[in-house]
């Protein structure tokens, strides 16, 4: 279910989009341990063409590796979420580049929040590009 057919989970959607904004302030700063506090201790980052990275401390040194390459302009353009009090699952549309616009990318994500200390953050994170893989 989505939220249009949900009203209760509007709250959450609500609370979810600020706290992706947070993500994108963090990015668009540099702040690889900001990014890495929108996710729970226990996430799980499944980024394209490698490993999946576990726990808060290793996503944030993954996110840092992001950063250094310049990918600072990350900007989420749509969200959708489905679920239930304990766990939400989101789905996005987003963008991701360096400043200035270069090295653009422009993808999709299936994500799964879920409350820690009161706060919703990001459980599961699984994104891929809309472009052609480069060889």
């Amino acid at each position: 279910m989505n939220t249009t057919e949900d009203p209760g989970l509007n709250s959450t959607k609500e609370a979810i989009v600020e706290r992706t904004c947070i993500f994108e302030q963090a990015m668009a700063s540099g702040d690889a341990e900001g990014v890495a506090n929108c996710y729970t201790e226990d996430a799980e980052f499944m980024a394209p063409n490698q490993e999946s990275i576990q726990e808060r401390s290793n996503i944030q040194t993954a996110i840092a590796d992001y950063l250094s390459q310049g990918f600072t302009q990350y900007k989420v353009t749509s969200t959708i979420v489905y679920g239930n009090i304990d766990v939400v699952g989101v789905q996005t549309e987003y963008t991701l580049s360096q400043q200035g616009g270069s090295n653009m990318d422009k993808g999709k994500s299936i994500q799964l929040w879920k409350q820690e200390d009161g706060v919703w953050k990001i459980f599961r994170d699984c994104f891929n590009s809309n472009l052609p893989a480069t060889s």
